[in-house]
């Protein structure tokens, strides 16, 4: 019966369409009726694929009009309603999913219409943007081959269209704070790809942490500066963020390193520090961010000041910055762990290793920390302590 339906409104549009051409009000309800037979998993399951037949011309069709500035009543109300088909058509159906997949055109039409309606306002404009985005979901969700290929679809071409104007709105306005909290929230809990490249392209343009980083609650600034410091790592001789941010990353360490030695006195959380430290490190090592540490001449006074402030109140009594000399803490297995999750291990570590990274083959910088009394400090700093790990 059901089949014998999805036959019959599949004759009358094919019928509809040889006499009349698509763009008419008949082939509308036509294709108006097989939307809503396609609501039903039982309908959808017995598409053939000769069934194809009269969406496809619908679909060549759609595509020529997408060429023009405006569409006529007809034409958009047959967009939306052969967009329903798609949509329903895929709905928990993997042979019909694979179809589409398979099928460049359909994919190329619900491709062209996301990008033609992406930047429309009216009303019934938006609502074919929705219905666009649904048919992909159902898409992505009906076949485990489809992710690569939606991939590939979007992603190379648009990887760097993000414009300034569409940063700013992202920086400058509440709305746009939003979006990278509410993503920022979402990776926290799962390392989704598409958050992730968000973010990375966010991190691309030179304004992001001066504009909207200090707005955001700790553990997603830690997650935007983990973000940067691991691509940093993996890739030091790529280009990946811009030099303004690295000059950002130091001021931010600058504002609060002096004020490490007396954290009570400190809105900055001991972690984010360690991560500010951690992305300095990296990016001294990085031929195309070292120079900008090498040239900051407050950066290497500051630190070598700051690790004798650290140096000085650990001998001072039992402290946060105290040595941890005995042996069982690097021996004991249960201690060792306990010792990682101390807020200032490897402190010591890194800021010697930052020191060491700005002055390596740069003389002016040897004499700074020499006219410190940077030497015997660090030599001091190297004996055994279980929160220094090499």
């Amino acid at each position: 019966m059901v089949h014998n339906s999805v036959e019959e409104h599949i004759s009358q549009l094919n019928s509809v369409i040889n006499q009349r051409g698509i763009w008419n009000e008949a082939a509308v309800t036509c294709l108006k009726k097989l939307t809503t037979l396609m609501r039903s998993f039982d309908t959808r399951s017995n598409l053939r694929i000769d069934h194809w037949k009269p969406i496809e011309l619908i679909v060549k069709e759609g595509r020529q009009s997408l060429t023009k500035s405006n569409l006529t009543e007809n034409e958009m109300q047959l967009l939306i309603d052969l967009l329903r088909f798609l949509r329903n058509s895929c709905g928990g159906l993997n042979e019909n999913v694979t179809f589409i997949l398979n099928h460049s055109e359909i994919m190329n039409f619900a491709k062209e219409t996301l990008e033609y309606f992406l930047q429309k306002q009216q009303e019934h404009e938006i609502t074919v943007l929705k219905i666009a985005i649904q048919l992909f979901g159902n898409i992505v969700v009906g076949s485990v081959n489809s992710k690569p290929l939606i991939w590939n679809l979007f992603f190379y071409e648009n990887k760097f269209s993000i414009s300034d104007d569409n940063c700013e709105c992202i920086f400058k306005t509440k709305e746009g704070n939003e979006i990278v909290h509410l993503v920022t929230d979402t990776l926290l809990t799962n390392q989704i790809d598409w958050g992730l490249l968000f973010i990375e392209q966010l991190l691309s343009q030179k304004d992001f942490l001066d504009c909207c980083y200090e707005v955001f609650p700790l553990r997603n600034r830690l997650l935007i500066l983990e973000i940067m410091d691991e691509k940093i790592k993996d890739k030091p001789d790529e280009y990946f963020i811009s030099e303004s941010l690295v000059e950002s990353v130091k001021n931010y360490f600058l504002k609060n390193i002096t004020q490490i030695c007396s954290m009570k006195d400190s809105n900055i959380d001991p972690a984010e520090i360690l991560y500010l430290l951690s992305i300095l490190c990296s990016a001294s090592i990085s031929p195309v961010y070292a120079p900008i540490l090498q040239n900051s001449k407050d950066l290497l006074q500051s630190t070598v000041e700051t690790l004798k402030c650290i140096h000085l109140l650990g001998k001072e009594d039992s402290n946060a910055f105290s040595s941890v000399q005995d042996l069982k803490h690097h021996t004991d297995s249960q201690l060792k762990e306990e010792m990682l999750y101390h807020p200032f291990y490897g402190f010591k570590r890194n800021l010697i290793r930052l020191i060491g990274n700005v002055c390596y083959g740069y003389k002016d910088n040897q004499d700074i920390v020499r006219n410190l009394d940077g030497i015997p400090l660090i030599l001091d700093c190297c004996k055994f302590d279980a929160k220094i790990h090499i």
